[in-house]
């Protein structure tokens, strides 16, 4: 699971209730005509000027999840730990009924054993016993995961009898079904009710706004208010003034340029643009104003007019319906696989590396008076903000927190131990903290310090691109570190390169990308002699 920054930083997290459109029970609700401010005047005989307008929903009050999880990669890690305990207790059970009944040795008991477990996996495999649907209740779940494990062992002693009638003993294999089943009916037990406590929470459904007020939009959230697989927060539309308020509850609550400013948005996981081909201008103009975001934008597409979206699910919709323009994201696999390198790693490090760190804060405290540990707010995924910390390499009176001046050769805010651990990196190793912690991982862009400048400018001005870096983690080392983009930015010029080569390690991010990255830097590192630090 990917946790988000927690660290103090950015919004507060605000006290747990219902989400607006992602838990209202409104799935026997006849469709809604919207009308706007001027048609109601029409229908009751007065001028719009004697109507006085209701207040809209402010963007303050509405309620944000500011801890997110990745359904796709939790659903990957559940499927593995049900391997695990599953070819655990079927090897076990198999293997205790077979001893002193025949002379095959273990070659008899293992191939039955993981013929079993993979058959009962492939079974909750095919069953989607590990969806976890929001709107899914526990009986319909254990159904789910009773008729999975009924076909797994249906087809298991069949399969037995039929090749291995002498050698397989029915009774030991259904005992290791049987016991097989309960375990999974367990583990699914602990799962759902973990999941659905963090589903009322709308931490492991997409977080969503729209843009534009439309019948596109009215259909899905209806939809949505039957499925609950969205957390849709708000809708923003730059004709304000013919809007609704709401739809199906869902608020109306200003143009783009509010949404800009909101601190929600860097734990909006996709924007939607709602408008139709025929307003093609209109769309246009929307993408051409959040493009520029980290945040994932898809547009609805012509055939989902045409969906009878009452008889088919939210994600089938949004499969069919839908049209990301800034990439796809990763699967759950690549994101488990990367946390799980990154746990095993970071942790191993601090742990082997404790006397070494212990030395480098020993230098340092020795050196000059402040503290060993420098912090300093940074730019993570989706431009959330979190705390980094690093050793503290510039004397006290002269720390830059906002990095309005970056360090150039010779600075003379630098101090002695300073420069050498600046200069092989060594600074950065209290970022396996932030690895640990999940604000950062092992390999990725480099982070940015909040308000960082190139000469007079903010730096994320400079590239038009710059916000497509912040679409994953931050990385201890990256891609552009091993190229040579590495230290600061003095100039436009470098800006783009380094944002050119985060976007490339982005596209060809890997468990085998990230190993080359991580074998590549430390004599990158060491080597060093071009690059200020």
């Amino acid at each position: 699971m990917v946790q988000m920054n927690k660290s103090g930083v950015g919004p507060t997290k605000l006290p747990t209730m219902p989400m607006p459109g992602a838990t209202a029970n409104m799935s026997n609700m006849p469709n809604m005509q919207i009308e706007t401010l001027e048609a109601f005047a029409k229908r009751t005989g007065q001028t719009s000027q004697t109507v006085k307008p209701k207040p809209r929903v402010k963007l303050s009050d509405i309620r944000f999840p500011a801890q997110t999880g990745n359904m796709s990669a939790l659903r990957f890690s559940l499927r593995v730990i049900d391997a695990l305990f599953v070819t655990a207790v079927i090897l076990i059970s198999v293997w205790s009924g077979y001893i002193g009944t025949n002379n095959n040795g273990a070659l008899a008991p293992l191939a039955a054993g993981l013929s079993g477990a993979l058959g009962f996996l492939a079974a909750m495999y095919l069953v989607k016993a590990h969806h976890f649907s929001p709107a899914e209740s526990y009986s319909g779940h254990m159904k789910r995961v009773l008729l999975g494990a009924a076909a797994a062992l249906g087809v298991w002693l069949s399969t037995a009898l039929i090749f291995k009638p002498v050698t397989f003993i029915p009774d030991a294999l259904a005992i290791s079904g049987l016991m097989a089943t309960a375990t999974l009916l367990v583990l699914h037990s602990v799962y759902y009710v973990l999941i659905k406590r963090q589903h009322e929470r709308g931490q492991l459904i997409p977080t969503i706004i729209m843009l534009g007020a439309t019948e596109a939009a009215r259909r899905l959230i209806e939809e949505n208010a039957r499925t609950r697989e969205l957390n849709i927060l708000a809708i923003f539309d730059e004709r304000l003034s013919r809007a609704p308020h709401n739809i199906h509850g869902v608020p109306v609550v200003g143009k783009i340029e509010d949404m800009l400013n909101w601190d929600a948005l860097p734990y909006v996981d996709r924007i939607i643009v709602t408008l139709p081909d025929i307003a093609s201008e209109r769309k246009n103009a929307f993408v051409r104003q959040v493009r520029k975001l980290p945040n994932r934008i898809a547009f609805v597409v012509d055939e989902f007019e045409h969906l009878d979206h009452v008889q088919q699910r939210l994600t089938q919709i949004a499969e069919i319906g839908m049209r990301e323009i800034t990439g796809q994201p990763f699967s759950g696999r690549q994101i488990f696989t990367k946390r799980m390198v990154d746990i095993v790693i970071s942790g191993s490090a601090l742990l082997f590396g404790a006397p070494v760190l212990a030395l480098i804060a020993l230098a340092i405290k020795l050196d000059s008076s402040g503290p060993v540990l420098f912090k300093q707010k940074r730019q993570g995924f989706n431009n959330r903000v979190f705390e980094v910390f690093k050793f503290r390499s510039l004397k006290i009176e002269d720390e830059d927190k906002d990095a309005k001046s970056q360090v150039v050769a010779g600075d003379n805010r630098v101090t002695r131990v300073g420069r050498f651990i600046r200069k092989t990196s060594l600074d950065e190793l209290p970022q396996l903290l932030n690895v640990l912690k999940g604000d950062m991982s092992l390999v990725g862009p480099r982070p940015h310090a909040v308000g960082m400048h190139t000469g007079n400018v903010e730096t994320y001005k400079l590239v038009d691109e710059y916000a497509h870096r912040l679409k994953v983690k931050p990385g201890l080392t990256g891609w552009a570190q091993i190229n040579g983009s590495r230290g600061p930015l003095h100039d436009a010029k470098s800006v783009a390169r380094r944002v050119q080569l985060d976007i490339e390690y982005i596209e060809r991010s890997g468990f085998f990308f990230d190993l080359m990255v991580m074998v590549k830097t430390l004599p990158c590192l060491l080597g060093d002699s071009e690059n200020d630090r």
